[in-house]
């Protein structure tokens, strides 16, 4: 192209506002499947099991909700939620056996896992417990499977 073809094009470019790249699609996610909603939650009972807040927090959304089994309040603050997780993390609940599992596909890239587990420490065994938490997970831009909401309760007393 001739130099006065390049400057009019850019003439013309500035005198329209600019010129906008032209949009490419990402390509689009897989749908989820039950097998990796399956794989995703015992990713995280692993995590949960390694006693590790940094992995544990890690899992977690910047702005994910909660209902932590040790706090009577709804959190949405993150700092506080970081606290609830550093707490369980020195529970030290090293084995955590799930007993029960329901897992819904909401959409291509939002699911729900509702669970019952025993959480047991080897260095504590005052701190074993069983909870029961629902967990919603959504994709991410970036591909990768945050918990964006958390529900966890003790079952209650039998009568």
């Amino acid at each position: 192209m001739t130099r006065w073809m390049l400057a009019a094009a850019a003439a013309t470019c500035a005198m329209l506002g600019g010129c906008q790249k032209a949009e490419v699609a990402a390509p689009a996610a897989a749908a989820v499947t039950e097998a990796d909603a399956s794989k995703a939650f015992d990713d995280t009972v692993k995590v949960w099991g390694s006693m590790d807040a940094a992995k544990i927090k890690a899992m977690y959304a910047p702005d994910v909700v909660s209902f932590d089994i040790a706090s009577p309040a709804m959190t949405t603050d993150r700092a506080a939620f970081d606290k609830n997780q550093d707490a369980f993390a020195a529970a030290k609940l090293d084995k955590i056996t799930v007993s029960a599992k329901k897992i819904q596909i909401v959409d291509g890239d939002t699911f729900i896992v509702s669970s019952v587990s025993d959480g047991a420490s080897s260095t504590t065994p005052a701190n074993n417990s069983t909870f029961r938490c629902t967990d919603v997970y959504h994709r991410g831009e970036d591909g990768k499977w945050w918990i964006v909401n958390e529900n966890c309760s003790a079952p209650p007393k039998a009568a």
